[in-house]
């Protein structure tokens, strides 16, 4: 009896360590596809930082990752950050509990990845993408485009 039931265990266990295995794998797949070729491991730094950032409060370090200037919507108003002031001054208002809340549960696995930039959550919360520093675009800094809560 034992034997009836261990089989499909092993094949759901086995499954989903591969699943997850290759959620990593996708995305990396797709941010190279969308992006340019190997730049996956570049956008998984910010990600990870930026995450790590979040988690720490660290106003500073999330200041940098900011493409200004930029509009984010706070409780469904718009706020005009013009730099890196603005963004100190409003921080609270920006990342508020919830918009904490879903950044911390947010996985490299299941970010959403299309030619125009990164999301992390389900709602738009925040939008990530490259910004060229050289007319052809071979190199660039990941900056931070959007942000709603």
């Amino acid at each position: 009896m034992l034997k009836k039931f261990l089989l499909p265990l092993l094949v759901i266990i086995f499954s989903s360590t591969y699943a997850l295995a290759d959620s990593d794998k996708t995305v990396d797949d797709t941010l190279d596809t969308l992006m340019g070729k190997n730049v996956h491991g570049k956008y998984h730094d910010f990600f990870t930082k930026f995450k790590k950032s979040v988690l720490m409060s660290d106003k500073e370090s999330i200041s940098s990752m900011i493409a200004y200037p930029i509009t984010v919507s706070v409780e469904n108003k718009e706020i005009d950050i013009k730099n890196k002031k603005d963004f100190l001054k409003n921080y609270n208002k920006i990342f508020n509990k919830e918009l904490v809340k879903t950044i911390a549960s947010q996985k490299y696995s299941d970010l959403f990845v299309k030619d125009t930039g990164v999301m992390i959550g389900q709602y738009k919360d925040v939008w990530f993408s490259g910004i060229c520093t050289v007319s052809d675009c071979s190199e660039f800094d990941i900056k931070i485009m959007q942000i709603n809560n």
